[in-house]
């Protein structure tokens, strides 16, 4: 009978390589940590460190090619197994590229299905699959609490097919949410201050690095750090004659001008609770 006893229910860390999670990760433990890997199929991204392809290989259990992430989120997963002294499982799903095909279009501010396949599916899968209702930690701070609001316990998916042949979907409650960020009142000041003292190394933009969520200049900067990752969101949009972003194409945004006085590095602003920083 899952999830029936609370005492029973399992606890679960969703890590996805900024700071927060990582303070979340430490300093309120559950019982298990998962990290949801984004991967995409261009080798020319391939990490260059072919011990650390074959440690992520091993990890999910299948070739591991390249992540639309920048390659400091793989290593940092290995330092902060250590620090923290526990196991991160990671989880994946359908490459970048398999989600985006079948769809026969790009996510956007309108259709954030990329989150819903690439980080959420797989951790439903994980926890349903394993444990039924789980207890989730989601790393939202004091300084954001309004995110809360956005959060959904519920998962839709495919759980037979109809008497006609058609799928059959059926929404799971699989979760409850806990906000300990939030609740003990940490804000950005009090994240940034532990990461400081850890020897850990955080990427200079956390999550997806060219996430649609991002601001242009963010792109832009973006293109001169992971010019080959950033080169596979433009011809993404080459290839499904679709866009990122409604208002300008990605080899648009790599002729821009850079903004100094622009704050880089703030992540994606993602409002799923997957991606945040």
């Amino acid at each position: 009978m899952r999830g029936l006893l609370n005492y029973n229910m399992k606890t679960i860390t969703s890590i996805s390589g900024g700071k927060t999670s990582a303070y979340l990760a430490k300093h309120y433990p559950t019982d298990y940590n998962v990290f949801a890997l984004v991967r995409i199929e261009d080798s020319r991204c391939t990490p260059k460190d072919k011990t650390l392809v074959q440690k992520i290989s091993d990890k999910i259990g299948m070739d591991f090619i390249a992540t639309a992430e920048s390659d400091t989120t793989l290593t940092l997963m290995f330092d902060l197994e250590q620090l923290l002294g526990k196991e991160i499982i990671w989880v994946t799903g359908d490459t970048f590229e398999q989600v985006c095909l079948k769809r026969k279009a790009l996510p956007n501010l309108m259709m954030r299905f990329c989150t819903t396949e690439m980080k959420m599916k797989p951790i439903f899968e994980f926890c349903n699959n394993h444990f039924g209702m789980v207890e989730m930690n989601i790393g939202f701070r004091f300084d954001e609490k309004e995110r809360a609001n956005s959060q959904n316990t519920k998962f839709k998916t495919i759980t037979g097919q109809s008497a006609n042949g058609r799928n059959k979907w059926t929404e799971i409650e699989w979760r409850t949410c806990k906000y300990p960020l939030i609740e003990n009142r940490i804000s950005h000041y009090q994240v940034a201050q532990w990461a400081n003292k850890t020897d850990l190394i955080f990427p200079p933009d956390s999550n997806c690095v060219g996430c649609f969520w991002k601001n242009p200049q963010q792109l832009r900067k973006n293109f001169d750090d992971e010019s080959l990752k950033m080169q596979w969101f433009a011809d993404m949009e080459i290839t499904l004659k679709r866009k990122w972003k409604k208002e300008m194409s990605y080899e648009k945004i790599k002729t821009i001008g850079l903004q100094q006085d622009f704050y880089f590095g703030t992540g994606s602003g993602c409002q799923a609770g997957f991606c945040t920083d």
